[in-house]
C-alpha cells in the first residue's frame, strides 16, 4: 500500500481528493491536515511515502513545509493548487506532480502511476535526483537560484527566502478567493493570528501572522509602526511628531495611526528615503 497524508485548507478540497484516492485501490490515506503545522507534524508521525499539499495554506505555505521536512525519509511531494501560474511546467517534467483543482480522477491515476515508479525498487537509488528535481521546480517556481534553496536548506530555522509579493490570495466578504495586489493596501492591523487588511474599497480579514506577512511585503514600502500595525507609506499624507518621541500619521479621510516610540526613527528613515523631506 502507498500511504498518503492530505493538506488543505479547504475541507471541501481534501473531500473531494480523498473520494478520488479513495478509487485507486493501493492507495492509504493515513491522515488529513489544514495547515503547513499539521502537515509537518503528520508526516512526522506516519512517515506516509506522499503528501498531497496545498501551495498556500495559513502560517507555513507547501514550499515552508519541504523545508521542514527536508531528510532521508522525506514523502515525494505532489502539490495541489487552484491556479495554473504556480509552477505547472516545472513539476510536469518530475516524478513529483502539481494537479490542478477540483483533481480529475484520470490525472490522479497517472500521478499515483509516477508515484509507484519513485517507490519501487529499481528507483530507490534515485532518492537524491528527487531532490535534486525538487530543488530545480522549486527555484523555477520562486525565482530563486538552486544555491539559494541549498542555502536556504542548509539553515534549520531560515525562513523560506521568497521575493516581496505583488498579489496576495485572500478571501473576500463573499468566501470567495480573490488576489489582492499589496499596492492597495493602506495599513494592517493584527489580532493574534489574524490580519485586518484595510484598502480604500475594503477591508478584509485573513489568517496570518504579522511576522509571516511582514517577511512576503516589501520593506521598503510597509513600514511596522506599533507591535501590531503595519502602514504602506505611499499613503502617508502627513507625518506629526508628538511628545515622548510617538508620532501621528495622517493617511486621510479621517484615517490617523500613532506611531510607537521604538519605530518612530526607523519610520522616518523610511519616508525619507520614499518622498524626501516633505513631512519631516
Amino acid at each position: 500500500m502507498i500511504t498518503a497524508v492530505l493538506v488543505d485548507d479547504e475541507p471541501l478540497a481534501i473531500e473531494g481528493l480523498r473520494l478520488r484516492l479513495e478509487n485507486i485501490s493501493d492507495i492509504q490515506i493515513v491522515g488529513e491536515g489544514f495547515d503547513g503545522d499539521d502537515a509537518i507534524r503528520l508526516c512526522h508521525e506516519h512517515q506516509p511515502d506522499v503528501l498531497f499539499i496545498d501551495l498556500r495554506l495559513p502560517g507555513l505555505s507547501g514550499l515552508e513545509v519541504v523545508q521542514g521536512l527536508q531528510s532521508d525519509t522525506m514523502p515525494l511531494v505532489v502539490f495541489v493548487s487552484a491556479y495554473s501560474d504556480y509552477a505547472i511546467e516545472a513539476f510536469e517534467l518530475n516524478a513529483l506532480d502539481y494537479l490542478m483543482k477540483p483533481v480529475n480522477l484520470g490525472r490522479l491515476k497517472k500521478t499515483v502511476d509516477r508515484i509507484r515508479d519513485s517507490l519501487s525498487e529499481s528507483t530507490r537509488s534515485q532518492k537524491s535526483e528527487e531532490k535534486a528535481k525538487l530543488l530545480k521546480a522549486l527555484g523555477e517556481s520562486s525565482g530563486l537560484s538552486i544555491s539559494q534553496l541549498q542555502e536556504w536548506l542548509d539553515k534549520e530555522s531560515a525562513p523560506f527566502p521568497t521575493k516581496p509579493r505583488h498579489e496576495l490570495l485572500i478571501k473576500n466578504h463573499d468566501n470567495e478567493q480573490v488576489f489582492l495586489c499589496v499596492d492597495d493596501i493602506m495599513w494592517v492591523d493584527a489580532a493574534g493570528d489574524y490580519m485586518c487588511i484595510h484598502t480604500d474599497k475594503e477591508n478584509y480579514v485573513v489568517r496570518i501572522t504579522l511576522k509571516r506577512l511582514c517577511e512576503e511585503l516589501d520593506n521598503k514600502t510597509f513600514a511596522r509602526i506599533h507591535k501590531s500595525t503595519l502602514v504602506n507609506v505611499n499613503f502617508v499624507k502627513s507625518f506629526t511628531t508628538l511628545k515622548n518621541n510617538e508620532s501621528m500619521l495622517d493617511l486621510g479621510g479621517d484615517i490617523r495611526l500613532k506611531v510607537s516610540r521604538n519605530y518612530s526613527d526607523t519610520l522616518k528613515s523610511l519616508l525619507k528615503s520614499r518622498v524626501g523631506d516633505t513631512f519631516l
